[in-house]
């Protein structure tokens, strides 16, 4: 689609008021109408007959996406043009006279006329290409990145952003330098604003990469911390990059206040957009888990069609910059993996002071989309196989930095592009992002996540935890104690303590506490030596009960169907002494049945 089609179809109709009359044998269009010439077979004189009131095609528009064709159909009606869209099947003669009730001047005596030159007039009538899916996408086997238009080294490719039923405004506004200078005068100083510029830019890698790599996913990172401490300015001063940083008009800034499929349909097809998903308190789900899982993994669960065909399934690869007062973590499970998959900033200062984020705000408002439209156009001109090769570079670099942990590869690849984008910005932009001191924030800040991502550390925390709180729950080793409602038994082991609990009120208790699947718990616990085991088995049997005791057995293991031994199935976990020094009953008197 170019500008002189685009000015061709909004002057059809104005060339018609102006008396342009136009020629398409043997139907000529002029204001008052659509007229055929005709041969009058009796005396074989031409004769001009009206066939309606004036109507025509103004353009016809495919969705690349769907390759859905619509056609915008205009004509005259109680001395007004009007338009609808229609779609290409409508236009033969037994569609065309549904029209009829929108005003067009058709019926049975003419509509083979209309539906004839409407045909011929629509192979001149002008053609445009729209699309809703942004970002990398291929079309003729080439890589191409959609924009408000399309990003290329094919400049014959004329599609544009789908403005009207499209989900992302991406038209830029403004100017690159206007932008650009507010960034190296606002930011320069400010390690955490140039980690979110180089984040914004992080988007287009992100989604080149999941074009090939299949284990890249979307990139979710998460800021929490008071509203005070600019995190929604941040967020939309990386929405910028690209796009219009606000929640109207089809900005990148969105909240979370939203279903779970409407927030996947909103991410279908973007490989290379930023999406800003603010105010997770906003949120009302009890649990985020498994769209957290859905929103990394780039692709939405498969679904039937109430005729029970396969849905086509949504996919994705960017990167979503997610905001909050509080931690994601809050609103998920214990899993290590979501633990990886999405990354969380805690109470960081992201600007410096109100003034900051007024001067970021006042800029961006008029100023943004032109520096990720230039970052594009500078990987085509560089070669997009430069991409890969700056991550792999990057990627040795954060391995050899990055603390040791069973992670510590996956990690490094997705610090990586954040780096491999911030990299490829200063060059594409002339910006001055300081890699370095953003290597050394995110080694520190990776050097205080570790103990969070260890699964088997945070259960042991855990039952720390609820040994101090239910120490009432247990009866000891060395004492005379019969609680009501026993979970098991505490052996003091001189240099640490036994803690023995009863295997089905472990697993209740551990998906109390949110972890998932109790038995990856067990597993983990095991490798780490914390577990007191017999032979091959994760368990031991442990005496807890007297024979005198059975009744409370049975309520206590939660079944009538006691084993012969007196001993039970129990998980036996060590624990240092210092870990429960001061918060269990040391002193020595006896505790009773109330």
């Amino acid at each position: 689609m170019s500008n002189k089609n685009t000015k061709k179809s909004e002057n059809y109709r104005s060339n018609l008021i102006h008396k342009l009359n136009y020629q398409l044998d043997p139907f000529t269009l002029t204001d008052d109408g659509l007229f055929i010439n005709q041969l009058d077979k009796r005396t074989q004189k031409e004769t001009t007959l009206k066939v309606s009131e004036a109507l025509f095609i103004e353009k016809i528009v495919q969705n690349l996406d769907t390759k859905d064709v619509k056609v915008h159909l205009c004509y005259k009606f109680n001395k007004k043009y009007h338009v609808i869209e229609v779609g290409m099947g409508q236009l033969i003669p037994t569609e065309l006279l549904k029209l009829s009730a929108k005003g067009v001047d058709v019926s049975h005596e003419n509509v083979k006329h209309i539906a004839s030159f409407l045909r011929m007039q629509q192979k001149i009538a002008p053609h445009y290409e729209i699309y809703k899916e942004v970002g990398w996408h291929y079309e003729d086997q080439k890589l191409i990145f959609r924009h408000h238009k399309v990003l290329s080294t094919d400049h014959t490719l004329l599609a544009m952003n789908d403005t009207e039923e499209g989900i992302y405004n991406l038209e830029p506004a403004g100017t690159l330098d206007a932008w650009r200078d507010m960034v190296e005068k606002e930011t320069r100083n400010n390690v955490m604003l140039q980690f979110l510029l180089a984040l914004g830019f992080s988007s287009a890698i992100i989604g080149y990469l999941t074009r090939h790599y299949d284990d890249v996913d979307t990139l979710l990172v998460h800021l929490a911390g008071n509203s005070t401490q600019g995190k929604t300015t941040g967020a939309l001063l990386f929405a910028s990059v690209f796009g219009l940083p606000s929640n109207r008009n089809k900005g990148l800034q969105r909240t979370w206040n939203g279903t779970t499929n409407a927030t996947i349909n909103m991410m279908g097809g973007n490989y290379g957009i930023p999406v800003v998903l603010d105010e997770l308190s906003m949120n009302n789900a009890h649990s985020l888990t498994s769209e957290l899982y859905v929103l990394t993994s780039g692709q939405e669960k498969q679904r039937l069609t109430e005729n029970i065909a396969q849905r086509k399934t949504n996919t994705w690869g960017t990167t979503i910059l997610s905001t909050g007062e509080k931690s994601i973590f809050e609103l998920t499970n214990n899993n290590a993996g979501l633990l990886v998959r999405v990354l969380e900033f805690s109470d960081v200062a992201w600007t410096s002071s109100a003034k900051n984020a007024d001067a970021i705000r006042r800029v961006i408002q008029d100023n943004y989309g032109h520096a990720g439209i230039t970052f594009v156009n500078y990987l085509f001109e560089q070669g997009l196989e430069k991409i890969e090769g700056s991550w792999q570079q990057w990627t040795e670099i954060l391995e050899d930095k990055l603390p040791e942990s069973p992670f510590q590869s996956r990690i490094a690849k997705k610090y990586a592009i954040i780096l491999t984008a911030g990299d490829l910005a200063n060059e594409a932009l002339s910006l001055s992002l300081n890699l370095e001191d953003i290597i050394t924030y995110l080694v520190a800040d990776e050097k205080e996540k570790i103990a969070n991502r260890d699964l088997g550390a945070k259960a042991r925390n855990y039952i720390i935890q609820l040994v101090s709180q239910y120490q009432s729950n247990f009866r000891r080793d060395d004492r005379y104690t019969n609680p009501l409602n026993c979970w098991g038994k505490i052996f003091n082991r001189t240099t640490f303590y036994e803690i023995a609990i009863l295997k089905n009120v472990l697993f209740e208790q551990l998906r109390n506490g949110g972890f998932e699947d109790p038995r990856v718990v067990i597993r983990e616990l095991r490798e780490n030596n914390w577990l007191i085991t017999e032979s091959d088995r994760t368990t031991k049997r442990t005496k807890i009960f007297e024979e005198t005791e059975q009744e409370r057995r049975k309520k206590a293991l939660g079944s009538s169907n006691l084993p012969k031994a007196l001993s039970d199935t129990t998980y036996n976990i060590k624990i240092p002494l210092e870990s429960l020094d001061g918060f269990l009953y040391e002193n020595h008197h006896v505790l009773m049945d109330e």
